[in-house]
């Protein structure tokens, strides 16, 4: 009993052979949520066209593409134009994220764009997206050609779309590419080529983002499994690993894009565009920048520019689908070695894309054409924190203390009542006034929210039952557990 009984009594399967590893083509569909939160960043690189294995193809497999860059909601006020709109664009969101805004906080941003930016400070992760760097290893191999002329084989290669203000505008010439160097006078900076205006800014993807280093990553492994395949004679792998790739490649073009923000038509002169926004939790971030930079990344909507056409696209999906089916099913047949093989990568590759999501966008994209820096003044920091222990009004965080800080830096009330940051009651109307009068004269110790308490606390016998719900700040309701209620 014992000895046949410990020989046939066995926890695993003794022999490889006896495994099943059919689940394998499960692996391959499995990671669906975390290639869907990438697929535009994934999809408006170049390196999309890369034939590789990525977890999941069937998420990028859609009927109909984004046409805008998703939002973040909140609301956000023109301080001078008075546009009020309920969200925050993509990019904007990239510079300061809203959700690592606490509470009651308040921060200035000064934003703009970059100045003296040239072509030459365009690295090649900028050109990728527009062809620029193919074009330029494309004309240094031709001239290694015997018998070709870079001139008569240039006319073959598909041109860019014009560049932005301060990217790329200028023709090719024998010795390179001109810049706005070579218009400036002996002595004078250089002056930036400007570009037809109606031709909108694009924003690329990084040339080092992780993103891409992951792409050529997934194609050297593709490239190893098919080698693999060929040395043990493998026919069914070398073809699913090979169909599964090419499927990548062709939702790669199908989906190829880049994203585009609007632009101001005109040059006539016109105020600053800062921007105020205030998010759901009463935090207030004040953009202080041109009108320019309010419309590419504020006002304005980014929207997708897609390189293939809506038809082409619906075409490129049809294909895809079908090979990516073949695949499936060849890859449960392959032998049990490369089936070990494909297996561990697909739970590598998942868990590669899972840790995408834990880095923050701006690893992925490419904000060089701006700069910013944080300009908030002393006075009006730690707006979210406890400044004062002993004044239980002014001293604590509450909605009114940081509405105070809003209108003292801008200098303004009217983008209050248009972004609905106040109530419309004339009590509140008053205690505005007093603030926009504080704040012109440069009164910055006004004790805001005591006297807002005071002119509620006066006028409380004339308000009537019914009129009580205009009295009340929005401060009510996004007040933090165990918060003061101070205003």
């Amino acid at each position: 009993m014992g000895g046949n009984g410990a020989n046939q009594f066995t926890w695993f399967p003794g022999d490889k052979l006896d495994w099943g590893l059919d689940i394998v083509t499960l692996l391959a569909v499995i990671g669906e949520s975390s290639i869907g939160d990438q697929s535009q960043a994934i999809t408006a690189s170049l390196f999309c066209v890369l034939p590789r294995l990525i977890p999941a193809p069937q998420a990028l497999l859609k009927a109909t593409r984004p046409t805008r860059m998703p939002e973040t909601l909140a609301k956000m006020t023109g301080v001078l134009s008075g546009t009020t709109l309920e969200s925050v664009g993509y990019f904007a969101n990239i510079i300061q994220p809203l959700n690592e805004l606490p509470a009651y906080s308040f921060k200035v941003l000064k934003i703009e764009h970059r100045e003296n930016f040239q072509f030459e400070d365009v690295h090649v992760g900028t050109l990728a997206t527009e062809y620029g760097w193919i074009r330029a290893v494309y004309t240094k191999l031709i001239k290694l050609l015997p018998g070709k002329t870079p001139e008569r084989l240039r006319s073959a290669m598909p041109r860019a779309p014009p560049r932005d203000d301060e990217e790329m505008a200028q023709l090719p010439h024998e010795n390179g590419t001109t810049t706005a160097r070579d218009f400036a006078q002996p002595g004078e900076p250089p002056r930036p080529v400007q570009r037809p205006a109606s031709v909108p800014p694009a924003v690329p993807p990084k040339l080092w983002s992780p993103i891409h280093i992951l792409s050529v990553f997934s194609c050297s492994i593709s490239v190893a499994i098919v080698a693999c395949g060929i040395a043990w004679k493998d026919g069914n792998a070398i073809i699913s690993v090979t169909l599964i790739s090419l499927t990548s490649t062709i939702v790669g073009i199908a989906s190829f894009w880049r994203p585009r923000l609007m632009k101001r038509r005109h040059n006539n002169n016109v105020p600053p565009g800062d921007v105020m926004i205030r998010t759901r939790e009463g935090a207030f971030l004040l953009i202080k920048c041109t009108e320019d930079v309010a419309r590419e990344l504020y006002s304005g909507t980014e929207e997708c520019d897609y390189y293939v056409g809506e038809r082409t696209y619906r075409l490129l999906m049809g294909i895809a689908t079908t090979l990516l089916m073949v695949s499936v099913v060849l890859l449960g047949n392959c032998t049990w070695d490369l089936q070990m093989f494909i297996a561990g990568t697909y739970i590598l590759l998942n868990g590669l894309y899972w840790a995408l999501g834990m880095l923050p966008r701006s690893s992925f994209w490419d904000l060089s054409r701006y700069k910013w820096e944080d300009i908030t003044k002393e006075d009006a920091q730690n707006a979210e924190g406890v400044t004062d222990p002993n004044d239980q009004r002014e001293g604590h965080p509450s909605f009114t203390r940081t509405l105070w800080y809003a209108i003292r830096e801008t200098e303004s009330v009217g983008w209050v009542q248009t972004s609905g940051a106040a109530p419309v009651s004339e009590h509140w109307k008053e205690w505005l006034r007093e603030a926009h009068i504080n704040a012109r004269d440069g009164n910055r110790d006004w004790n805001a929210v005591e006297r807002k308490n005071q002119i509620m606390n006066t006028r409380n016998g004339e308000t009537e039952l019914g009129d009580l719900a205009g009295e009340t700040a929005p401060a009510t309701q996004v007040l933090r557990p165990g918060a003061v209620e101070g205003g």
